[in-house]
């Protein structure tokens, strides 16, 4: 079986990977979403066969199982290309066959081939390390590996009618993990994932009181819903009033009040530069006041979050300066009045780490002088 230098040498291919890749091409993606996460996991399990070893007298048995069943949760917090977390997993193998040798002292009549009764089960605590390849794309294969402790039981081992153990132990436990996650959300992703999970050998004393020990590897194909959990950010509130006018000395005449800035905001979805109802009824405000007003020219400035590649999000906050403006056009604003600009992720409204979805930030601001 695997030892826990195979997790070392996966661990160190990870760490190689979780060097920085800022600066990749500018293409179009969502990413995967930052912050704390729980999952809940299930899928297919394989425990490889095993056999009973230790001084004499004691039980001496080879164990062929069937396949069998994962499951479990998951808690964790994903720093945009590393992820560390906890989880809790149990496995369940049923016997589909026993050989037992000859030679026990406890159980002289047992031997030969038999379908046996009778489970194999595993209940582990681990700790993950996992390197997302491509934290910035919906799709991002990844590699981790774990280490831990584990419940191992031989629940009611039994041939011929005969019980023979019943017993469990704990031991240490590591794994190493090969996957795939897609980010569905901005708050549920799925993974699917190959995980080899080993652990050393366990001790066990048959019914008669001799010791012996077996392996424990198994193969794994898990499948995983994960929900992220949203960071909560106060919006800030941009003030569209004058500032109150400063108190003039009595002796120079008082300064004329700076003329009124009418601003108008329209958000947009993720990685999006269509206009949402919401957003049309804003511009169609906007381009009524302007008209109202007389004013000589309107300013329409695009922006984004801070997801994404600077290059593709200059792209990105200047179709969606395009948007507004074509629609300010047919609604009567005269185009040669629309000064345009885009300044991607700069001046975000709401300040957040680079890398981050922020809903307050995927805008455009359209200010009427």
């Amino acid at each position: 079986m695997a030892r826990p230098s195979m997790i070392a040498a996966a661990l160190g291919i990870c760490a190689f990977g979780a060097a920085p890749a800022q600066g990749q091409g500018s293409i179009e993606y969502s990413g995967q979403t930052r912050g704390w996460y729980v999952a809940f996991e299930v899928g297919w399990s394989g425990l490889q066969s095993f056999d009973s070893s230790g001084g004499p007298g004691h039980i001496q048995f080879q164990a062929v199982p069937d396949p069998g069943f994962g499951g479990g949760g998951v808690a964790g917090y994903n720093f945009g290309r590393v992820r560390f977390e906890g989880e809790l997993v149990f496995r369940r193998h049923a016997a589909d066959a026993l050989t037992v040798s000859p030679g026990s002292v406890s159980f002289p009549k047992l031997s030969g081939r038999a379908g046996p009764q009778g489970n194999i089960t595993s209940l582990a605590l681990m700790a993950n390390a996992i390197v997302d390849i491509l934290p910035n794309r919906s799709w991002t294969p990844y590699l981790g590996g774990g280490v831990g402790r584990a419940r191992i039981a031989l629940n009611d081992l039994q041939i011929n009618h005969t019980n023979f153990v019943n017993k469990s132990d704990l031991q240490f436990a590591y794994q190493g993990i090969a996957g795939v996650r897609y980010q569905v959300t901005e708050r549920l992703s799925l993974d699917l994932d190959y995980r080899y999970f080993a652990t050393t050998d366990p001790d066990f004393k048959d019914l008669g009181g001799f010791k012996f020990k077996t392996t424990y590897a198994t193969h794994n194909a898990m499948l995983g819903l994960t929900y992220h959990f949203p960071a909560h950010k106060p919006p800030r509130v941009v003030s569209t009033a004058p500032p109150p006018p400063t108190p003039a000395a009595a002796a120079p005449p008082q300064a004329p009040p700076p003329p009124e800035v009418r601003m108008y905001l329209v958000f947009f979805d993720f990685d999006k530069s269509v206009l949402t109802p919401a957003g049309q009824r804003v511009v169609e405000e906007a381009a009524g006041t302007f008209k109202q007003v007389g004013a000589a020219r309107i300013a329409v400035t695009g922006y984004t979050d801070l997801a994404g590649s600077t290059e593709y999000n200059v792209g990105l906050s200047k179709r969606r300066a395009d948007t507004v403006r074509l629609a300010l056009v047919k609604l009567g604003v005269s185009n040669s009045a629309i000064v345009e600009a885009w300044h991607g992720k700069t001046n975000p409204r709401v300040p957040t780490p680079d890398g981050v979805r922020e809903a307050q930030n995927r805008r455009v601001e359209i200010v009427i002088p």
